[in-house]
């Protein structure tokens, strides 16, 4: 059996519907299974700061939306990337913007310790101070009580909250970066070779590809704002 940590229970495109078994990761989780010789999945809820430090309690990885960075690699071990995340920006339906000058006259919201936040007040640099608040669930009720016009997400979560609510966001644009999302092992895990090994022939076979057309669309269609003024 394979036990996984997450963090977000539904995340639209990762992990929803009955007994969270749809999306993405819910997919992947599945498919890394079967690549390792395990039966089933056993899904556990962690919370995410704990997540991005290695914290697991009693799973063996992490599928949580992780984009790894230096900081995080300090408590934490990740495994090859499994998805491209480039800055996107969700809005509400009905708001638009096409460059960065549209972008910073827009109302932001931003999660106190997003990676993505930085973007937002040194690249966006919005006219209006963002409205700050902790986490990523409540800058989605912000944005959806209309308290904000938009926020910045990686790409693929942007895609499969647009695709999950139709009436109520869509995805204006993306930013160009490096970034990507990948999974979390505990700092020093001697799974992490393992894990690798499957992810890279999980794309090399087209298996992740297959799972992100069905679950959270194409990435080529959204517009490219270019990020210098």
């Amino acid at each position: 059996m394979l036990t996984v940590a997450t963090s977000f229970i539904p995340a639209p495109g990762f992990w929803f519907g009955p007994r969270a078994k749809s999306g993405f990761e819910a997919g992947l989780a599945r498919a890394l299974a079967q690549k390792l010789g395990l039966k089933r999945v056993r899904l556990v809820q962690v919370p995410f700061a704990d997540v991005t430090t290695g914290r697991l309690g009693e799973a063996d990885i992490g599928l949580s939306q992780v984009t790894p960075t230096a900081e995080r690699e300090k408590t934490a071990s990740f495994s090859t990337p499994y998805l491209s995340a480039p800055p996107g920006v969700l809005a509400r339906v009905g708001i638009d913007a096409s460059d960065l000058k549209g972008l910073r006259d827009l109302r932001w919201v931003v999660g106190r310790v997003s990676t993505l936040t930085p973007i937002v007040n040194d690249t966006v640099r919005p006219t209006r101070s963002p409205v700050v608040v902790a986490d990523r669930g409540s800058e989605l009720q912000i944005l959806r009580a209309g308290g904000a016009d938009a926020m910045m997400l990686d790409l693929p979560v942007a895609l499969g909250l647009a695709r999950a609510e139709p009436g109520v966001f869509h995805v204006l644009g993306q930013l160009s970066g490096g970034e990507t999302l990948a999974a979390v092992l505990p700092k020093g895990s001697p799974n992490l070779t393992i894990v690798d090994s499957s992810i890279r022939a999980l794309t090399a076979n087209g298996t992740i590809d297959s799972l992100s057309s069905k679950w959270l669309g194409d990435e080529s269609k959204v517009p490219l704002i270019r990020s210098t003024s």
